[in-house]
């Protein structure tokens, strides 16, 4: 349409075996709704597995043409009416996981820019279907956190991204946490949160053992290596000994992919010991708030770790 505005973004299109996965494209620019904002994008992230999606080698429900990009950081544009404590010029932490709003205690999810399980899915994706991987998206207003002032100035945009990891990671204070896979994005996050948090002791596993090590020169002693050998007896055992005389392990957090589930689960030793087990579709409203105010006290650092960054017309070489 003559006149429009327009944005630049990166399309996918279907599942494509090399590069170019996406193309660079213009699109009219968002227009904000009810009840949502439009942010100008700062910074994104490209998930290390992002690959496997557009190339077919990982399930990837989605409607497609679909900008990807799940999450970011970026400056609120325009706010839609009806809303309160939202306003143009506020940097914001972005989070994806779009919730259906009529349902008040089993809402439907899908990942803003990512994917969409399902028939209501789907319909959430609909009207959410683009992502962060543009210079602005649409997002509903309950899924930006205002980041505070401090942490603007303490922090790059490229580096708050990581909040992206660690807002869907929770440990707890003084417990003893095991963290299966621990050296993927997610899970690499759950150590850093964890210790936060105050946790008592971190048991980071993973069948790589350099990695570990890396954790340990990072965060030091309360970060227990354990390297993993897929005999589900002899990793129990060694979990359990890693835990340390007189302690129990109080929280696993396993976010293996469906591939490398960790065993079946010990149900005399789950009902035996009253253990829970909680299954969470990415973040409750509140996290965002509550984990920068864990990084605004100096628990949790953003700077630690290496990154690279890419311009948007530069996403193919990003992904690869």
């Amino acid at each position: 349409m003559t006149g429009t505005p327009t944005i630049k973004v990166v399309m996918y299109e279907g599942i494509k075996s090399s590069s170019p996965y996406l193309v660079l494209t213009e699109i009219p620019a968002p227009v904000v709704q009810h009840g949502d904002v439009v942010v100008k994008i700062l910074a994104s992230r490209v998930v290390g597995h992002f690959k496997e999606l557009v190339t077919g080698n990982r399930m990837f429900t989605s409607i497609v043409p679909m900008v990807p990009g799940p999450g970011g950081i970026g400056l609120i544009k325009s706010v839609g009416p009806g809303l309160v404590y939202l306003e143009p010029g506020q940097m914001v932490f972005i989070v994806p996981a779009v919730h259906a709003r009529d349902h008040p205690i089993a809402p439907l999810a899908m990942m803003q820019g990512f994917t969409a399980f399902g028939e209501g899915g789907q319909k959430l994706q609909q009207v959410w279907r683009h992502g962060s991987w543009a210079e602005e998206t649409a997002v509903p207003a309950e899924n930006v956190t205002v980041i505070p002032p401090t942490l603007q100035q303490k922090y790059k945009p490229e580096q708050l991204m990581t909040l992206m990891s660690h807002t869907g990671t929770h440990g707890g204070a003084g417990q003893t946490v095991a963290i299966t896979g621990s050296t993927g994005t997610l899970s690499a996050s759950a150590v850093a949160v964890a210790l936060a948090m105050g946790a008592r002791r971190v048991i980071a596993a993973s069948r790589t053992r350099k990695h570990l090590d890396e954790y340990v020169k990072m965060y030091g002693p309360r970060v227990v290596p354990l390297v993993s050998t897929g005999d589900e007896d002899k990793d129990m055992e060694a979990f359990f000994q890693a835990a340390g005389e007189g302690f129990v392990i109080d929280l696993v957090f396993d976010i293996l992919p469906p591939a490398g589930s960790f065993g079946v689960l010990p149900y005399q030793h789950i009902m035996a010991n009253n253990i829970t087990i909680k299954g969470k579709f990415m973040y409750h409203r509140a996290d965002p708030t509550m984990l920068l105010g864990i990084v605004d006290a100096g628990l949790l650092r953003l700077d630690v770790g290496e990154y690279k960054t890419f311009k948007l017309e530069e996403i193919n070489e990003a992904i690869d």
